[in-house]
């Protein structure tokens, strides 16, 4: 075997690399050759570090790599490394794609951050026996719900809280109806998009990216919408992204009028596609990942835990899901002054708002202005003094 580190593999190599990433059933389009073209939009590139058996590619890591001014590069594997599960020596694969993350990390980025699917715990105990530690820069969603949609629909009804219960027998006679959406839908969806964020605070995506996004994984497959609509209005949009076997809750918009609350229609858009996904050939429908600090509750599953959940999970446990976690999400922070300055960054209010504040630069590139990190700051500072 051989390791190969490259930054533009031809287009055979990276189409056997897509194959290798669908052929597992539980990857992530995030893995995947079109998510570094989606991502370029934000000014992310990408790098590889592919393991080659002969002539058969049978395992690699896609890198996506960003440049933060004041900052540094920084590089993030999400829900990578990927193994074939037709290679005679996983192990030796996974420790060669690890020591090549290390090496790689070392010479050319300031902090190397990943995540690994599900199932690869082989992976973290690899990255972690050359030189990485455990992380909580929450690269990617470290926990979710999931459904497992190999049952009937009697049973996945049956499963739903006892309100959506009621209510997937009266959607249809109060106006509530689910459609797959198209192109066409995408300004809609921007439009939904940018209300939700406004509400809950987040910074959303612009139209050229929701048109990247389908451009990008809706011809293969890889992306689907639903559109929920009351009497004919868009009220609700969700962008499901598929890959192996499961199909992912990835973006959620929502008309925060009353009639779309009242009627429940997020949730008409989720049912739908359930079904969808289950007469499709889906064995999970992934809700989009849960805050690390709901899991201890959702393992526990008592009434009062899930009560106190944040809104979001506590919507999400209505659908009769089960809470998972992927392998222990790690880093490596070469340069033991920046690692130190890190760690005591993170035990301020202010360093724990700046902190998050480059995260979301990594996540949404240039849309976060610079100059709301001077506004980070002093919140930080405020909230600390008033702690």
């Amino acid at each position: 075997m051989s390791v190969v580190v490259c930054t533009t593999p031809n287009e055979s190599t990276l189409g056997e690399w897509d194959n290798l990433v669908c052929s597992n059933p539980l990857a992530d389009v995030a893995q995947l050759s079109a998510w570094t073209r989606i991502r370029g939009l934000v000014g992310y590139g990408a790098m590889y570090i592919l393991v080659v058996h002969g002539k058969r590619l049978v395992g690699g890591a896609q890198i996506m790599v960003r440049r933060i001014p004041g900052i540094g590069t920084l590089g993030y594997v999400p829900y990578g490394p990927v193994v074939s599960h037709a290679t005679e020596d996983p192990d030796s694969v996974h420790d060669m794609i690890a020591s090549a993350l290390a090496q790689l990390s070392r010479r050319r980025f300031r902090m190397l951050a990943v995540q690994p699917p599900e199932g690869a715990e082989r992976a973290s105990e690899a990255l972690l026996a050359h030189g990485f530690r455990d992380s909580d820069a929450d690269v990617a969603p470290a926990a979710s719900l999931r459904v497992d949609l190999r049952f009937d629909e009697d049973h996945l009804r049956r499963a739903l809280s006892k309100r959506l219960r009621t209510w997937t027998n009266a959607w249809e006679e109060r106006g509530v109806i689910v459609r797959r959406g198209n192109e066409q839908d995408l300004p809609t969806l921007a439009e939904l998009l940018a209300e939700t964020a406004e509400h809950q605070g987040f910074t959303p995506f612009d139209i050229e990216y929701l048109r990247a996004m389908y451009r990008e994984l809706a011809p293969a497959g890889h992306l689907v919408v639903f559109v929920g609509e009351v009497r004919g209005r868009p009220v609700a949009m969700t962008v499901f992204t598929a890959c192996g076997t499961v199909l992912k809750v990835r973006l959620l918009g929502l008309d925060r009028s009353d009639e779309g609350r009242r009627l429940n229609v997020p949730a008409a858009v989720y049912w739908n596609a359930m079904k969808w996904a289950k007469a499709s050939g889906y064995h999970w429908f992934d809700l989009g990942g849960v805050l690390p600090a709901s899991v201890p509750a959702l393992l526990s599953g008592g009434k009062g835990d899930l009560d106190a959940l944040s809104g979001p999970d506590r919507y999400k446990t209505r659908f009769g899901g089960r809470v998972f976690r992927y392998p222990p999400p790690v880093e490596l922070i070469p340069n033991p002054i920046v690692r130190a300055g890190y760690d005591m960054a993170r035990q301020t209010a202010a360093g724990r708002h700046l902190v998050a504040w480059a995260k979301r630069r990594c996540r949404a590139g240039n849309r976060v202005r610079p100059r709301s990190i001077g506004r980070t700051v002093r919140r930080g500072i405020a909230r600390g003094a008033s702690q």
